[in-house]
């Protein structure tokens, strides 16, 4: 039991201060998010959304997955303690960071004609994305330094990155809109990717590395090992990048521009709200499932332990986004993006299983079984498109929602099936529990702001909210005893 309490506070430390970073650079963003669909409207939105995804399309397809199998490598060596085998894995996962980030920006210059017009519809933003690919290969040099500081469990300075990240995006992207409108988009992109760049090497200077001498074969046979498993990552981040480019442009020939922005507006809170859960539970979690990949017992302990976190910490979140969905749209966005809601609303409950899902499917990546993750990702896209298309005449722009819903549910059956051919995986009585009672809360709360009116539909949403916070709050303090802490806390500054 004392080593079971000893993991949990692990597992709260570590989630406590990515996830404090990450809702600190959420709170920098909501301003940010606040002011840009002031100044650039739906329309605005929808073009960041588009070179935003032409971004991450390019980075997928030629970034290989180093950056995240990195993490993989550098936490294994540095389980050896050596020194000179963990410098010979930093020197290399940097070096294919910087090539693959250069393959990345020349394949963009040189297919920015055809990006553009498959993008926009005609050849006119050609230019803008050759401005903008300058981004891929900056991005893919921090990613490496911040895959480093994973690796090496310095979840600290990983947090400090990500935070500060927040704010210089925010001083550089504002007073462009502010003073170009929409042509401030790309500079903007260019200019806080150079600002995450700067502050990722800050964070990473004081790591003393071992003089190594590695041969440009050395570094490629070294780097393919990254690679093997990197290239499942890639394939199943390259399927959403698509999937999300054929989502936006199917909005785009079906409605307008403004259909894709409050697309963008409801998707980008939705994984922006994932963003809080799974990077926390990331950052330390990985690592840690790596270093015991081959023992099945402690492989399904630490997931069972990393989801009973997980359900405490991120169903308070889901339902509260569900039954505030309105407020938090006309909050962050404003009123044009009123199309957004009911749409937030489904795509926020699919999040109840990829929560329950995620935590199982880091096992994959830590056992190099990658190809699991490509089906069961491959699955998942071709369920949400398929729906999606063929229901579009039935329901319309809500059939994003519903898609979604239905795909993630899907994913957890087969992702759960998986885990239990593999390791002989068992969710915990504890967490049989939580997913009864927090599912049946989920639901309740979707009906709730679907069929019933204004004035009931507030009284039972309060209720709801207070049944989850205090659920949540009795079994967070039965494994933190927070009261203690807080009148420690008290009595000390008394």
């Amino acid at each position: 039991m004392q080593e079971e309490a000893k993991t949990h506070k692990q597992i709260l430390k570590s989630t406590s201060i990515v996830g404090g970073s990450q809702i600190a650079s959420i709170l920098i963003g909501i301003i940010r998010t606040k002011v840009v669909a002031v100044l650039l409207g739906p329309v605005g939105i929808g073009y960041i959304g588009v070179f935003q995804n032409i971004i991450d399309l390019v980075r997928q397809v030629t970034g290989f997955g180093i950056n995240f199998s990195g993490i993989k490598d550098v936490a294994e060596s540095n389980v050896t303690n050596d020194k000179k085998k963990i410098s010979k894995t930093i020197r290399i996962l940097r070096r294919w960071a910087f090539w693959t980030g250069v393959l990345g920006t020349i394949l963009t210059i040189v297919f920015c004609v055809p990006l553009s017009e498959y993008s926009f519809g005609n050849n006119s933003y050609a230019l803008s994305i050759v401005i903008v690919s300058i981004t891929i290969l900056i991005i893919s040099v921090s990613g490496g330094q911040l895959a480093l500081l994973q690796g090496l469990r310095k979840i600290n300075l990983m947090a400090k990155a990500t935070f500060y990240g927040a704010i210089v995006g925010t001083v550089i992207t504002l007073p462009l809109y502010w003073i170009l409108g929409i042509d401030g988009i790309v500079p903007g992109m260019v200019l806080t990717s150079l600002g995450a760049l700067a502050l990722s090497w800050w964070f990473t200077r004081d790591i003393k590395l071992e003089k190594v001498d590695l041969s440009f074969i050395e570094t490629f046979k070294g780097g393919t090992r990254m690679v093997r498993l990197g290239f499942f990552i890639t394939i199943t981040g390259i399927m959403a990048t698509i999937t999300l480019y054929f989502v936006r442009s199917f909005l785009l020939k079906k409605m307008n521009i403004d259909a894709v922005g409050c697309f963008q507006a409801c998707w980008m809170i939705a994984t922006m709200y994932l963003g809080v859960i799974l990077n926390a539970m990331l950052a330390d979690f990985f690592p840690r499932l790596t270093e015991v990949n081959e023992d099945n017992v402690a492989v399904n302990r630490l997931i069972n332990e990393q989801l009973e976190i997980a359900f405490l910490v991120a169903s308070p979140m889901i339902i509260g986004i569900i039954v505030f969905a309105q407020l938090i749209i006309k909050v962050l966005y404003s009123s044009e993006f009123i199309l957004a809601i009911p749409v937030l609303q489904w795509l926020i409950s699919g999040t109840f299983f990829t929560i329950i899902s995620w935590p199982l499917g880091v096992m994959f990546l830590a056992k190099s079984k990658g190809l699991y993750s490509f089906v069961i990702e491959s699955v998942w896209n071709i369920v949400f498109l398929v729906i999606l298309y063929f229901g579009w005449n039935f329901y319309g722009f809500k059939v994003v929602g519903y898609s979604y819903v239905l795909a993630c549910a899907i994913r957890f059956i087969l992702v759960y099936g998986s885990t239990t051919y593999l390791s002989n995986f068992k969710f915990s009585t504890i967490n049989l529990r939580y997913t009864f009672v927090f599912g049946l809360l989920v639901i309740i709360a979707l009906t709730n702001v679907t069929l019933l009116s204004n004035n009931i539909q507030y009284i039972i949403s309060l209720i709801i909210m207070l049944i989850v916070v205090i659920f949540s709050y009795i079994n967070l303090n039965r494994i933190m005893d927070i009261n203690g802490f807080i009148n420690n806390k008290i009595r000390k500054n008394k």
